[in-house]
């Protein structure tokens, strides 16, 4: 099953970003051998980020999520992203407006 961009757009994102309502963060996602194909899918279907690439280097996947701004990230993660099968380690990258 083939991702694309119609298919990772879920309830949290994508946003304009004039939104101020809203805080976009990153997730490295490392995953056991042979799982990331079955994790983006996972991500996807469980409509947690806005999009969902895969990478080369020390992990194999980078997710960009968008939360309202009273969401606690580290829950977030920790209950949502954390509970998928598969996931070895994350690295998460919180983002601030800069321009």
């Amino acid at each position: 099953m083939g991702l694309t961009q119609a298919s990772i757009l879920g309830k949290h994102g994508p946003h304009p970003s004039w939104n101020l309502s809203v805080k976009a963060f990153f997730v490295q996602i490392k995953c056991e051998l042979g799982k990331a194909y079955d994790v983006a899918t996972a991500i996807v279907d469980a409509e947690l980020a806005s999009e969902v690439y895969s990478t080369a280097g020390d992990y194999d996947l980078l997710v960009k999520i968008y939360l309202d701004r009273d969401d606690d990230i580290g829950r977030f993660i920790n209950e949502k992203v954390h509970a998928i099968p598969g996931i070895k380690d994350t690295y998460t990258i919180i983002t601030f407006r800069a321009f």
